[in-house]
Parts: structure tokens; sequence; C-alpha cells
């Protein structure tokens, strides 16, 4: 078996007949030594002999070829066993089909459903209320915790449950948990502690922490390495931590420890290096990260030679995962992304996001990393072995818009030699009016380069939405200027929302630019509410901006959050909508999330704080006192 990307895509509508042809012919291909079929067949299924090959060889690689373990999952695919058919039973409370279904496609019960954005069957479950799916669900791999874009901490199965009062639901849901974990209990954010000093106090204060783990596998010694914390990682593995447990499918702690410099900022090889020599001394095994990150030459050749050398592990919907060439790059070690190179890995990782029945592929993450640590020389490594500078790293953007946000220019400059196009969504992130200007002009005579903007795409949008979340206003108004819809367009919503996230000052964002000034977004919000309907419903959960204002992440005031919500009151906005996932009004939410300033806007607007009419558990009262806001319950009255 390989871990090879699929080469193929199905058609809308798949035939069985004619993917058992097309075996069929693969089969005859690969025997004569037709070339593209041999590329095809060693791209899914290594060391493959000709003389031996049969027909059910070539149904594997077939099924590999369009994104299948095995030749009955892509049979059940084609039979209808999908999330949407999941979810569709599960919505219909057929036990028996759910039941059915999960044999022959176990995967399907944690992808979501199509047009449903990032729901799952387990939310479907929930929101019925329906406890013996819960359990079947659960049973069966589902994951309760997590949520649905764009506010997942409140959006989750387990979520859902508790806050509107299921407990049943809850218990069952805490029940299969315990249950995968062998131990009661979780660990409860410890995993991130930074101050080793308080992580080993409350270790010795609660020992039973040590073997606990979230529902993923994830442990306190999986945090503590991947967080590179010499002093823990020893007292753990003293205490008897598991040095080999694997988090989500597939994660040892010491793998984990490889790829922490993905996000610990200022990681380097001497604080890896002590870490993972604990680690090893108490029998942690080598993985391709780990002994790509250790220099260790010899384990990946003898790997590759016994066809077990794996060239990525992938991309979940929510990231993507180190594979090992994008670990050469991230501990500096051009011998090893040499070495691996000259192996055949994969210079792009190219990979199916997984999460999703979706085709989606995300590729030119080592690459991307070059451009964000300054690395040229490995930058050019990879290059000269075809790497894509123009790759598309799912939700992160592509290696020139990576380097585009540094501000490193030779960087840009090496990969535009090599094909690379300046995205023109990062003339909007970044506030780069002069850039908009130029791609409108290259527009306009006909010269916009290819790749500028998305297949599909107007510039003119891509600049609206990107401006609008970057804060640019005088981007915005030159992409409305050469926009014409109707105030009733859907997509005004999205462009509503980009300017809520306040881009350049959201943590976490390494590109981003919190000197910019911050009162910017409220005036590209103005201009977009301008053009559109206040009232449109934002997705197909039916909440409206009001809501999502009232839900603006942590790092927008009070203030900030009331000026915006005032604007869309002033502009006729409506109060008593209520959205299908938390069953609340603006108010409802804005008492969800604390944000006293709304609340009390609302209340002045006339908002009624009894809402006599909505269930018991949606009420603002509710919500305000299962969030624990006094402020905002003072604020509503008896």
């Amino acid at each position: 078996m390989t871990n090879s990307a699929p080469t193929r895509a199905l058609r809308e509508r798949p035939d069985l007949d004619q993917l058992k042809r097309q075996a069929k012919e693969l089969l005859a291909s690969f025997v004569v030594g037709a070339p593209d079929a041999v590329r095809e067949v060693t791209a899914h299924y290594q060391q493959a002999d000709a003389t031996r090959f049969a027909l059910h060889d070539a149904q594997l690689v077939l099924a590999r070829a369009y994104g299948f373990d095995s030749w009955p999952k892509l049979k059940a695919y084609v039979d209808g066993v999908t999330a949407g058919r999941l979810c569709d039973a599960v919505e219909q409370g057929d036990l028996a089909a759910v039941r059915g279904m999960l044999q022959r496609r176990p995967e399907i019960v944690n992808l979501e459903r199509p047009g449903h954005g990032e729901q799952r069957a387990i939310h479907v479950a929930v929101l019925r209320r329906d406890g013996a799916m819960v359990r079947l669900l659960m049973e069966n791999g589902a994951d309760a915790r997590r949520g649905i874009w764009p506010h997942r901490d409140a959006t989750s199965a387990l979520t859902l449950a508790i806050e509107r009062g299921y407990d049943e639901l809850a218990a069952i849901i805490h029940e299969e948990e315990r249950r995968r974990q062998g131990t009661a209990g979780k660990v409860e954010g410890l995993n991130w502690c930074t101050d080793e000093d308080r992580a080993i106090a409350l270790l010795e204060a609660a020992p039973e922490l040590i073997q606990r783990c979230d529902p993923d596998g994830w442990t306190m010694l999986h945090g503590a390495a991947g967080m590179l914390q010499e002093r823990v990682v020893a007292w753990l593995i003293a205490h008897g931590a598991d040095v080999n447990r694997r988090a989500g499918g597939e994660w040892t702690p010491l793998d984990f420890a490889a790829s922490g410099g993905s996000w610990l900022k200022g990681t380097s090889a001497t604080r890896f290096g002590p870490v993972a020599k604990l680690l090893l001394a108490a029998g942690a095994n080598l993985s391709s990260i780990s002994a790509v990150a250790l220099g260790n030459a010899d384990w990946v050749r003898a790997r590759h030679a016994a066809g077990a050398l794996a060239n990525a592990t992938g991309h979940d919907v929510f990231g993507p995962f180190a594979g090992p060439v994008s670990i050469a790059v991230l501990h500096d070690r051009p011998e090893m992304l040499a070495l691996l190179l000259d192996l055949g890995l994969d210079p792009d990782e190219r990979a199916r996001v997984t999460g999703t029945e979706e085709l989606i592929y995300s590729w030119g993450m080592p690459l991307y990393r070059c451009a964000a640590s300054g690395k040229s020389a490995m930058a050019e490594l990879l290059l000269a072995r075809g790497a894509d500078p123009n790759g598309q790293i799912y939700t992160s953007g592509t290696p020139v818009g990576r380097a585009y946000g540094a501000r490193d220019w030779e960087m840009v400059k090496l990969l535009e030699r090599h094909g690379g196009v300046v995205y023109a969504a990062n003339a909007g992130y970044y506030r780069d009016t002069d850039l908009a200007r130029r791609l409108f002009a290259e527009e306009d005579a006909g010269r916009l380069r290819e790749g500028a903007i998305g297949s599909g795409s107007r510039l003119a949008e891509t600049l609206l939405d990107s401006g609008a979340s970057g804060g640019d206003p005088e981007i915005v108004r030159m992409a409305l200027e050469r926009i014409d819809w109707p105030r009733d367009d859907s997509r005004w919503s999205g462009m509503l929302r980009d300017t809520l996230c306040f881009w350049n000052h959201m943590p976490g964002i390494p590109t981003a630019n919190p000197d910019f000034d911050r009162g910017t977004y409220f005036t590209c919000f103005r201009l977009i509410l301008d053009r559109c309907d206040p009232n449109l419903l934002f997705t197909n959960f039916g909440q409206t901006a009001l809501h999502e204002v009232a839900a603006m992440r942590g790092h927008v005031t009070d203030e900030e959050v009331a000026i915006f919500a005032a604007a869309l009151l002033d502009a006729g906005a409506v109060w008593n909508v209520r959205d299908h996932l938390l069953r609340s009004t603006p108010l409802g939410w804005a008492c969800r999330w604390g944000r006293i300033k709304m609340v009390q806007l609302l209340l002045g607007r006339g908002a009624d704080p009894v809402e006599a009419g909505a269930e018991p558990w949606a009420t603002p009262r509710a919500w305000a006192e299962k969030m624990k806001h006094d402020a905002v319950l003072s604020a509503i009255g008896s």
C-alpha cells in the first residue's frame, strides 16, 4: 500500500459497470507495460509484479486512484453509501439503515453533510434528540466535539446537547468517550500549560491525569512533547506515561514533538533534541517524521527499501499535518530534504483533505514552510525538483502568498522566477492598494496573469472579499464599483461577515499586521451594508448579520460590537429572527457570548428580554445564566 493522493475523479453519477471495465482495462494495460498504466499502478501499489497482477489488484489500484481505501468502499460509495445519505437516514431515525451504511463505510460517520457546512451525522442526531441514534453513532466512532463553522466552539454535538439541556444525550456521549479512553475523565486543557513548574505541580496534585486522554487520544505527554517541555516530559515518563500512545490515529508524542515547530514560535533543534532523547530512551518508536527531524538517514533508506516510507500524513479539514518533506524544512535539514527527494517523495506533499467526501486536495506545504522562514536554498532545491510555487494549501493560501505576507521580497522574486503568481487576495489582506489598482488595470487591458484569481472567480469579488477581511476601504470601494448584485443576493452576507473577523488583528495569524487602523473594518462594513439587505440570512442555519455581530471573536471589543450592531439596526435589521441551530434571537446570541453593550443596545431598541415563545433553554436569561454572565443578567432584569 502507498500513501499517494488520488489521481482520478469520479463522474457526478458513477456507474459500477463502467468502473469494472476501467479495472479490466488497467489490468490489460499494466500487464503489457503501457507507461501510463505502470505509473498509475506503481503510484498506488508498490512493487507490483506484472506476472502476478490480477483483476482484484487492478480494482484496488483503481479504488485508491479515486480516493478510496478498497474496492468494496468504492462500490459502497457508488451504491449510495455516502455521508449525505447517512445524514438523511439519521434524520429519518432509521437505525437499521444507518447501521448498514456504517458497516460498509465506517469512515462516513465523521464526514461533512454536503450542502450543510461542517454538520455531521452526530449533529443531526442530537438536534433530533434521538438517544438511540446518538449511541449508535458514538459506538461507531462519531466525534461529538467538532463544531460547525463559523462558531465551532458553540456548535459541537456535545455542546449543543449540554446547552439545550439534553442531559441524557450528553451522558451517552461521555459514556462512549470514557469507553474509548479506557479510563474515566479526560485532560482539560493541561496539555497546553506553558508554565512547566505549574504543569508539574498540577500533575503531582492529580497524578490520575498521567494516563488520561481526550476522545482523540491526546495525552498530557503529547501536550508536553509538542511544547518541547523537557522537564515535564521527563516527569511524565518517570511516572509511567505511554510514550507510544497514538492520537488522531497516528501521532505519537515523539511525532508531535518533531512537528511542534509548525505552531510553536521559537522552536529549534536544540529544544527538540533533548525531548526526543528522553522519549527514545523510554522506548518511543521512530516514524518518518521523527526520523527526518533527527536526521536518521539510514532509517529512512531502510523504510523506503521496504516500501513503507509514507510521503505525507494527510490534511484534515481543520488544518495540515506535517509530512517528512515538510519536517526536513522545518528542522532545517537540507541533507534530509535532498535524500527524500532523491527517493522520489513528492516535493509538494499532495494529499487529499480528509473529513469531507468532496475530492479536495492540498499541496505545497514544504515550499510554504520555506517561504514562511526565508529558507531560500531549500526553496530552490524544492523548485528544482518540481515543487509548485502556486501550491494550494487548504485554508492557508500559497507559498507565494506566504512570502508576500512575510514581506520577503527576495523569496517572492525567487518563486516568481519559477512561475509563481501573487494571488490577488493578498492585496486585500495586506491592504496593498497599489497592487489592487495594478491588478484592475491589468484586467482592463486583458493582461491579468493566470492564477491571480481562482478558477471561476472574478477579480472584483476576490478583492472585495479580501479587502473586507483585511480592512481596506479603498480596495472595497474599487471592487464595489465593478459589482452590481441585487440587494438580496446571498453573496453579500459573506462579504459582510468578512469585515467582522478583524483579520489583521486576529491572534494566531503570523503575517497579519496589528498596527493597522482597527476602525477601517467598520468603514468597509458600512460600504457593503449600504449595498445590501441588512436581514440577509447567513449560511443555511438561518442566522442574520445581527447574530453574527453578537458572536464576533474575543479580540473584538464590546464597544466595537455595539457599533456594528447599531449600524445594522439603523439600516433596518430586525432583532426577532431565530436561527436554526441555537434557536435564538440576536439578543439570545449576545447573552450567550456575553456582549453586554450589544445587549443594552438591543433592549434600548425594543428587543424583548423575556421571549416567552422561545424554548426554555434558548431565552436570553437562560443563556446568560448558563454562561455565567452576571452583568448581562443584571441588564435583562428579572
